[in-house]
């Protein structure tokens, strides 16, 4: 097995150049953050990046995992709170392209293979026993949760009140680094987007693959084997 996993896009283009390079991987991952951004990309733009990133996963369904991120999720009717970067004045605009593609499983909030876990942000074991959710039916539960439940992916805030979602009792599209090391599940590599990295990041436990609008990295993992890669 072969997956290339990219991280937070935020209406970048690059991933277009990456899938076509890496087209004969196994599974290809978005680890969210379609939308918002600090760089000169339109709302236009940003909603027609995501367009064709649909109709990448239409064609592609058994290949493609669109993981579903914060700067998405404030978007979403069930959320209910707007984080920073909400662009409130094309709301309904990024609602109409993202609610349905949610609602029918074009993007999910996480996606499992072996060790690996690929979420947004990652997922602590506070959360997990918060909410219910069997470490050992993680995708399951996890995708299921997003519609019985959305509320449970809120910000949540915990003994750091952090601004930022430190806190172990944050959601896989919220929660920092320092809590996922702190409350990480057993046996597991998280792979995440979501924190920013210079380049991209391979520990034992977690990988950090924010690096799209940096580095341009992305990861591989060929036969459980992680690497950093770049065009």
């Amino acid at each position: 097995m072969r997956i290339i996993a990219l991280g937070d896009t935020h209406g970048r283009v690059l991933w277009k150049e990456i899938v076509k390079k890496e087209k004969d991987a196994d599974k290809i991952v978005f680890i969210g953050d379609y939308f918002d951004t600090h760089y000169d990309i339109s709302v236009n733009q940003q909603i027609d990046n995501f367009k064709e990133i649909l109709e990448f996963k239409k064609n592609n369904m058994d290949q493609v995992i669109l993981i579903l991120g914060n700067h998405d999720f404030h978007y979403l009717n069930e959320a209910q709170e707007k984080y920073s970067g909400f662009q409130a004045f094309r709301y309904i605009d990024i609602n109409e392209v993202l609610q349905p593609a949610v609602k029918s499983g074009l993007v999910q909030m996480c996606f499992v293979y072996d060790k690996y876990v690929f979420t947004h942000a990652g997922v602590t074991k506070t959360w997990c026993l918060v909410n219910n959710i069997r470490t050992n039916h993680l995708e399951e539960d996890i995708n299921n949760k997003i519609h019985e439940d959305a509320f449970a992916f809120r910000f949540t805030m915990g003994h750091n009140y952090s601004q930022t979602g430190n806190d172990v009792t944050q959601s896989p599209i919220w929660v920092r680094i320092p809590s996922l090391f702190e409350d990480h599940l057993v046996d597991t590599k998280y792979v995440v987007g979501h924190t920013t990295q210079e380049t991209l990041v391979i520990t034992d436990g977690i990988i950090a693959i924010d690096t799209i609008g940096t580095s341009g990295e992305y990861l591989e993992i060929n036969d459980l084997v992680p690497t950093a890669k770049k065009l």
